[in-house]
């Protein structure tokens, strides 16, 4: 086996991932599912008057001028009225910081793992190519190659429920829109206990999904979901491991999804509501769903 520590290998590994134990000694899932209920509340006041010279009962309702049309989300631009309406699209939200030495890291060393962290995300959670059709293939050429012969039998179709870490999916059915997806978040390198070069990094993406018929949209989260990653990668550049060892490895991941429909979800993948059931409700404020600096959310209803 690879010199690298044996729990990723060992015959426990699978369990783990399947108990969604997501990190290199220990990985744990939090990836509940937030979804907006659609409430309509109407008012209608009636006086009801009794003509004193009549035996009818005459409806007296003031005149007024007809309900204007319901709201309906453009979906050229589908992020308009979300907080995310000025987030960065795509890869350019993905802003680096400046790189300095640490540990035994040079700046040079920190600089290049965060651009692998940055090209991986990228692949994961914004690459049209993975998003719609789950290849994880582009993701693995960036890992380490006894992470990829970890992964890889973790990867068959039907397993997405398992493997929903390694890249997000667009459930089958569904696309998005021309819009690309938006991004917020940011990264920092850090030592992990075994002195390992890690970089930590914590992105939120909305996506916004095209809706059969846009006419019944009334709410942009009707079509957007928001997904919230927290992972850590961490970098083997030592020859105390051999040579399937070197590269890339995901650290601990911990996620967490808003506004979509729980049945898609449970299946691994995402999918907007649709303005329909089945969807988790939210417990706090939506805007503190699309806030990464404050503490991964817990709460579920999926």
């Amino acid at each position: 086996m690879h010199g690298f520590p044996t729990d990723l290998s060992d015959d426990n590994w699978a369990k783990r991932v399947e108990r969604r134990e997501l990190r290199r000694l220990r990985r744990r899932r939090l990836l509940p599912w937030m979804g907006i209920p659609a409430v309509l509340a109407v008012l209608i006041t009636a006086a009801l008057l009794y003509h004193p010279h009549s035996n009818a009962l005459n409806v007296n309702i003031p005149l007024t001028s007809a309900a204007p049309p319901a709201f309906q989300v453009d979906q050229a631009r589908p992020f308009d009225n979300t907080p995310a309406a000025n987030w960065a699209s795509g890869a350019a939200g993905i802003v680096l910081p400046a790189a300095a030495p640490i540990g035994r890291y040079s700046a040079a060393q920190v600089e290049s793992a965060m651009t692998r962290a940055q090209q991986l995300i990228v692949l994961e959670r914004l690459d049209p190519h993975v998003l719609e059709t789950g290849d994880a293939e582009p993701v693995l050429a960036l890992l380490a190659p006894g992470q990829v012969a970890e992964l890889r039998p973790k990867l068959t179709p039907g397993n997405e429920s398992q493997n929903w870490w390694v890249t997000a999916k667009i459930a089958p059915g569904f696309r998005l829109l021309p819009a690309a997806p938006r991004i917020n978040g940011d990264m920092s390198p850090a030592l992990d206990k075994d002195g390992e070069l890690t970089i930590k990094t914590n992105y939120i993406v909305a996506y916004a999904f095209s809706a059969p018929d846009p006419s019944t949209v009334h709410d942009p989260m009707d079509i957007i979901v928001v997904a919230r990653q927290e992972t850590e990668y961490t970098l083997i550049d030592d020859s105390g491991y051999d040579a399937a060892s070197q590269g890339m490895w995901f650290g601990e991941i911990n996620a967490f999804t808003y506004a979509g429909d729980c049945a898609w979800f449970r299946k691994g993948f995402l999918a907007p509501s649709l303005g329909e059931a089945g969807v988790g409700l939210p417990v706090r404020p939506t805007e503190q769903y699309f806030d990464p600096t404050i503490p991964l959310p817990t709460e579920h209803d999926c």
